[in-house]
């Protein structure tokens, strides 16, 4: 239950004058009056903007007969907030099939012609300098992202690793702010 009288409450037509400029022009470009309740949930949940990195070779393969889905590794990143950017990196050797399953999911593919760590490195650093993302999520299991993940917090960018056992590397867990452990 909301409070009117309370200091902090904010009433509509106060939302509207203390939105981002950007938000005043997406509501001019789609025509709609008032505010929809994407925008205004983020408003009030001061929700961070996201950028998920997933390194395939590491994360997306079959371990024990049970397979890491993206959708696990999305769970997670849709409670640390929005997803703004959202990356798989892969090797050469990535099926056009895994390719093609990647972007259906909305996902971007990227294809690393060399090693997957320095694509990773470079991602993440492009989305550092990117002023719409808060928080950088890789999903790893490789002590090799851990100076990734600290040369965006040296930044000021909020850090997450998601990987799974075995082999979740303990440097790259406390390399992050947070880290996340999935079950297979």
């Amino acid at each position: 239950m909301v409070d009117e009288n309370t200091e902090n409450s904010m009433r509509p037509e106060e939302i509207e004058g203390s939105l981002p400029e950007e938000a005043l022009h997406d509501e001019k470009r789609s025509g709609q009056k008032g505010l929809s309740f994407k925008m205004v949930k983020n408003i009030f949940t001061r929700q961070r903007k996201v950028a998920l990195i997933i390194d395939a070779p590491n994360l997306l393969r079959r371990i024990n007969n049970r397979q890491i889905r993206l959708e696990d590794i999305e769970k997670i990143a849709d409670r640390l907030g929005q997803i703004k950017v959202a990356k798989v990196i892969l090797n050469r050797h990535a099926p056009q099939k895994l390719l093609k399953a990647i972007e259906n999911s909305g996902y971007e593919p990227i294809v690393a012609s060399g090693d997957i760590y320095i694509r990773m490195a470079i991602e993440v650093i492009d989305c550092v300098f990117s002023k719409n993302i808060n928080m950088i999520i890789v999903a790893s299991r490789h002590a090799r992202c851990a100076p990734i993940l600290r040369a965006a917090k040296a930044n000021g960018i909020d850090t997450a690793i998601i990987g799974f056992q075995p082999g979740f590397s303990v440097a790259v867990q406390n390399a992050a702010d947070m880290a996340f452990q999935l079950e297979l």
